[in-house]
């Protein structure tokens, strides 16, 4: 059976925020990339629908189906695999949008993948060349002079970089803000954000039961932001 996915990815944050759109097929166990359309900045993580329809198109595959030609017959994606997070708010806001709105038109399963799972197996065996360090930390791109820093065993929080305290032991250490934090003699990984084939990976071992449930939805670190006031809500007009 052929596996169609369209992959969707617009995470990174700062100066690092890009948005990303690429469809793969799978054959068997192998995996193909067929498109790819990739714009650094911000507007092109906001405007992640302009970069899945250019990719959509490259690969020759339809856009939601065609209402005036029925008996189309044009190639869509059975699955859409978004990266959920961490990262930028607007970025997972939009991307998580377009592909639950992709999914529902196209009938297309919708399933989310975070960044540390797309890149785990990556630096699982990366980890597995080196002796003697403690294990993996994914450093990310996050707001207002902070990071985000997953480690393997699926921790992840939201640090300063001014407050950061650096962790005993060595480690193996990644991610495309990977060099704003201070390590003891770390092994510095080339692994910074996760490619097509990485997430559409991530996203079969999901649907395979190999990853535990994880609703395509932004990975929120922080709590929100926005307050209730502090005498209530305005009543409702009348």
């Amino acid at each position: 059976m052929v596996r169609r996915f369209l992959v969707l990815d617009a995470s990174p944050a700062g100066d690092a925020a890009r948005g990303l759109a690429a469809c793969l097929e799978q054959h068997d166990t192998t995996l193909s990339l067929i498109s790819q359309r990739e714009e650094a900045g911000k507007q092109a993580a906001e405007g992640i629908n302009l970069l899945a329809a250019q990719a959509l198109e490259q690969a020759g595959w339809s856009t939601p189906p065609d209402t005036d030609n029925p008996t189309s017959t044009s190639a869509t994606p059975d699955c859409v695999a978004v990266v959920v997070g961490p990262g930028s708010f607007t970025g997972l806001r939009a991307s998580c949008a377009v592909a639950a709105g992709y999914a529902l038109g196209v009938g297309a399963e919708l399933v989310g993948v975070s960044r540390a799972e797309a890149l785990a197996p990556a630096l699982d065996a990366e980890l597995a060349g080196h002796d003697g360090l403690a294990g993996w930390l994914l450093v990310t791109s996050a707001r207002r002079g902070r990071v985000f820093v997953q480690n393997n065993q699926g921790d992840l929080q939201a640090v300063s970089v001014a407050d950061w305290q650096t962790p005993q032991g060595r480690w193996l250490v990644a991610g495309d803000a990977a060099e704003a934090l201070t390590f003891d003699e770390p092994v510095r990984s080339a692994s910074s954000t996760p490619d097509p084939a990485q997430i559409a990976s991530a996203a079969l071992r999901r649907l395979a039961g190999d990853l535990p449930p994880l609703k395509a939805l932004p990975l929120y670190v922080d709590p929100p932001e926005a307050k209730l006031p502090a005498d209530g809500l305005r009543a409702a007009p009348v």
